[in-house]
């Protein structure tokens, strides 16, 4: 008897209170905790909803690329309306005149000379045929052609009657003459040319005459003239 009580002082010397008894129960946080996190967790989600709906609304009220270009298509025709009739009465209209400008003007860039329905330019300096026409095509135009009596005669004035000859576009390959626009050359208009197997035209006066291509002359480049009229009130219409 004396042995079992022993052994069993052993498992429980002294009834001491269990390790789960020594370790209280956590406590609860106390009520006014709870109430502040629910109120932020909920002032969190209203400042998200209010911030997404801001963002919405300025995304469904900015202009988009086509408003943008619609706004820049109406000032730039408001302003073509407005320069316009200015543009003619300037360029167009003699000094003096008191009618009304033409409807339609031409317009040649600066140095450029109008004669008839072509602007002319001739060169400063001199250089061979192939330079002359690089010069002519780097300003959006061609070396001369001539198609009749008239633009021979209006060249003539551009050049000034100087007594030397200048390129136009005129060439010859394989004893063959052809204009720089792929046009053959009419001698019963301009007169016969000598037969070279490669040479280039040249103008004097109003005389065609044929030169090696390598020679040193002035040239003179033609191109259209800008057309330069108002709108009309069908294009008004339009713009607007």
């Amino acid at each position: 008897m004396a042995g079992e009580m022993g052994y069993a002082d052993l498992r429980h010397p002294g009834n001491e209170p269990s390790p789960a008894e020594k370790c209280p129960a956590p406590a609860l946080c106390p009520w006014w905790h709870r109430v502040l996190l629910t109120a932020g967790a909920v002032g969190h989600l209203v400042l998200l909803v209010l911030v997404l709906l801001r963002n919405g609304s300025v995304f469904q009220g900015s202009p988009g690329p086509e408003s943008d270009t619609s706004v820049e298509i109406q000032a730039r025709n408001q302003t073509e309306r407005c320069i316009f009739p200015s543009l003619v009465r300037y360029f167009c209209q003699p000094q003096g005149q008191s009618p009304p400008a033409p409807a339609v003007c031409k317009l040649c860039p600066q140095d450029w000379q109008l004669r008839g329905e072509r602007c002319y330019w001739l060169s400063k300096e001199l250089g061979h045929w192939t330079r002359g026409r690089k010069s002519c095509k780097d300003q959006g135009s061609e070396l001369v052609v001539l198609k009749n009596e008239t633009e021979m005669e209006n060249v003539e004035s551009v050049t000034g009657r100087c007594p030397w000859s200048v390129w136009v576009g005129l060439r010859s390959r394989h004893k063959e003459w052809t204009w720089v626009d792929n046009t053959p050359y009419d001698p019963h208009r301009f007169g016969v040319l000598r037969e070279l197997d490669e040479g280039c035209g040249t103008l004097k006066g109003k005389s065609l005459d044929v030169d090696i291509c390598a020679s040193d002359h002035k040239w003179v480049c033609q191109k259209a003239p800008f057309q330069l009229s108002p709108p009309t009130a069908g294009d008004v219409g339009k713009l607007g």
